[in-house]
């Protein structure tokens, strides 16, 4: 009893002694905590932020895949547009329709020419080719020794007829696709579906690459809609387009920067030990298509990324096959060097934490005629404390400012790509659409010509005059071109507003009539207002002030109109589901309108009012109508950016965009820009009544 009493008297001098020196040990525990402590959350958003970079570089990796797989397949459609568009192809024709494209797009191996020769003109054909230039030309199948013998009795072949590929090689000419096991499965389903079918892996003649074959049907023009096995003979061939997956893969590696992040590639659709095609080493930076690294080494991976095999993994479709994506960290992608900036966090605050612990010591050491200074530097200390603290909290919301600064700088490069990639096409239309007019113009002219020479046509010309209603057709068409040309500039001028919006391109500003971009939105909308059955079409009502021209971006501002009127247009056609007798038709009693108003607010302040009769909406929906990707259109019929590109078009107009809107009361939208861009905004004083009138 008298030790344990010894002993608590001897701590309870030895703290009593020592109880200048409790602030500093105090100091060291808690700076050291704090440090670990702040050390413990960035290195926790560090990990946050690799994760979420990891699966950013995933899906770019899935979308460049998918885009460099369609590019190949559009050149087989367009080639199977080639033949339908075509009364006969010759070996000339292909080979100057194909060669452009080869030259062009490395992963297309060759593209082949397939006709279905029945066995009762098995000899025939052959002899027709033979005439052709080809002497020498058999039906052929290959040993599994890759010898070249006749083909064995069928019922049917489907020689190569045609074939362009870089490296010229006729003896394939002849080789009959069927007899191949490895790519009669994908030419039948095709041939049976009249659809595109692509094969499994198979490995390329002339190079033992990987690669995989893709059967296109072209049908006759007289083909019925049955494109079963009994219609077979109505197949005027199939197109075959063989591709090399490495340079497909490559191809698409070529816009990405995968750092350390290896990625498997297998084919869902074929059996279990045929499935792996390509792997990419991030290390070596190659792709390597030797089967025996189909496997991925799971079990030598850091981190919690891909704990979970399905959270890395993107499934996307070639042809009628299903492909999957497996993306994997590499080596090294979780190291030390990711942590750095919890690291340096930590150092710093435990190095900063040791020399306040002693510079207490040596202040604590001071005699007592030096406590008010030994307490004005603890007040000095303490500012220091907090400064640091500030400093910490400024350094994590820098950090997510970062994350989110790289998540729209992807959706910026993403919308790009969607531009891009849409201009293209619309160029194409836009270019055949000139010569397509001025061929009309011809046309007609040459008709109006032969009328006049040949006043009194046979009365078999008169009756086919009469049916097709040549006058009709002589006012409409250029209409019809007008119309289609017009249609594909409104395309140019969105892919613009879609570069605008992610700041890749800038537009030219100009004074233009605002009564001129309306009328050309609705026009191009003509088709969306007119009555449709169980529809009794849209009436829009236009009140027109006297405006004066608007110094404005035209295509954007167009673009606001485009997604004002063709929301109120949706809205005014989903009504019927709000009638009360649930039949799919429209009340009698109910006229669907549009009306659009300008007016001159001020000198400077032009006002262009869009309002429907529709339901209205509630002041929830009103409260997010700006937000992007907000929508209230059932899933794959809106995208919920049109009006918040539309908000940011205004805004860049320095103008005002607002909604007004209540329940049963219909939807007007104001929109108001200067008339000339000044440094003060337009905006209007007038605060009109929510929803629109219609008296």
């Amino acid at each position: 009893m008298n030790v344990a009493s010894n002993w608590f008297n001897s701590l309870t001098e030895c703290l009593l002694s020592h109880r200048r020196y409790i602030p500093a040990a105090l100091t060291l525990c808690t700076g050291t905590s704090l440090s670990l402590a702040a050390a413990a959350v960035v290195w926790h958003s560090e990990n946050q932020r690799m994760h979420a970079e990891f699966h950013q570089q995933a899906d770019r990796l899935n979308v460049a895949l998918q885009q460099s797989i369609n590019k190949n397949l559009e050149f087989l459609y367009s080639l199977e547009a080639f033949y339908s568009a075509s009364s006969e192809v010759s070996r000339q024709d292909f080979k100057q329709f194909t060669q452009p494209a080869l030259s062009r797009n490395s992963a297309i191996h060759s593209v082949n020419w397939i006709r279905r020769v029945p066995a009762a003109q098995k000899a025939a054909y052959e002899q027709t080719i033979r005439a052709e230039g080809f002497p020498a030309f058999q039906i052929y199948e290959r040993t599994p020794d890759k010898k070249q013998v006749k083909a064995k009795v069928r019922s049917e072949y489907f020689p190569i007829i045609y074939r362009e590929a870089l490296e010229e090689d006729n003896k394939v000419i002849g080789f009959d696709v069927a007899s191949s096991p490895d790519r009669k499965a994908a030419l039948e389903k095709s041939v049976n579906t009249g659809k595109i079918a692509a094969s499994g892996r198979i490995k390329l003649v002339s190079n033992n690459q990987p690669g995989l074959q893709v059967f296109l049907p072209v049908p006759r023009r007289t083909t019925s809609a049955d494109n079963s096995v009994n219609g077979r003979q109505n197949l005027m061939g199939v197109i075959a387009g063989v591709f090399q997956i490495t340079s497909m893969v490559d191809f698409s590696l070529e816009s990405l920067n995968l750092d350390k992040i290896n990625f498997y590639l297998y084919d869902n659709s074929a059996i279990e030990k045929e499935r792996f095609l390509v792997r990419y080493d991030s290390q070596a930076k190659q792709l390597i298509d030797n089967p025996k690294h189909e496997k991925p080494e799971l079990a030598n991976l850091r981190g919690k990324i891909c704990q979970n095999p399905s959270a890395c993994t993107r499934l996307f479709n070639v042809a009628d096959r299903q492909w999957r994506l497996l993306v994997l960290p590499g080596k090294g992608y979780n190291s030390m060097t990711t942590h750095q900036g919890s690291l340096a966090i930590g150092a710093i605050g435990l190095l900063m934490t040791g020399g306040l612990t002693i510079y207490l010591l040596m202040s604590l050491e001071r005699t007592a005629k030096v406590e008010q200074q030994v307490y004005d530097r603890t007040i000095q200390l303490k500012q220091r404390t907090a400064e640091l603290e500030t400093a910490l909290k400024n350094l994590q919301e820098t950090q997510f400012q970062l994350i989110q600064t790289e998540k729209m700088s992807s959706l910026g490069q993403l919308v790009a790509g969607v531009a891009h990639e849409i201009n293209n096409p619309v160029n194409f239309i836009s270019g055949n659409l000139i010569h397509t007019g001025a061929y009309t113009r011809n046309l007609l002219e040459l008709v109006e010509l032969y009328q006049q020479q040949y006043p009194n046509p046979t009365p078999v010309v008169q009756a086919k005059l009469q049916e097709i209603d040549l006058e009709f057709i002589s006012e409409d068409l250029p209409k019809i071109l007008q119309s289609m040309n017009m249609g594909a500039e409104r395309i140019r001028q969105i892919v613009l507003s879609l570069r605008n919006f992610s700041r890749l391109d800038e537009a030219e500003m100009k004074s233009v009539d605002i009564h001129q971009g309306i009328d050309s939105t609705l026009m191009i909308l003509d088709s969306r207002l007119k009555p449709q059955p169980g529809f009794p079409g849209i009436q829009v009502i236009k009140e027109y002030g006297n405006l004066p021209l608007v110094e404005c971006w035209a295509g954007q501002l167009n673009q606001v109109f485009m997604n004002v009127l063709s929301n109120a247009i949706d809205v005014l056609h989903e009504e019927k589901s709000h009638i009360p007798n649930g039949k799919n038709s429209y009340d009698a009693a109910f006229l669907p309108r549009i009306r659009i108003r300008t007016e001159l607010l001020s000198s400077n302040c032009v006002c262009v009012r869009i309002a429907d009769n529709g339901a209205g909406m509630t002041e929830n929906v009103k409260k997010r109508l700006f937000d992007p990707f907000f929508t209230t259109k059932a899933v794959g019929k809106g995208t919920g950016l049109g009006l918040s590109i539309g908000y940011q078009i205004v805004d860049k107009h320095q103008g005002s965009f607002r909604c007004l809107s209540a329940p049963g009361e219909g939807t007007e939208f104001w929109i108001e820009v200067p008339v000339r861009q000044q440094s003060k905004q337009c905006v209007s004083k007038v605060s009109p009544a929510v929803g629109a009138s219609w008296n």
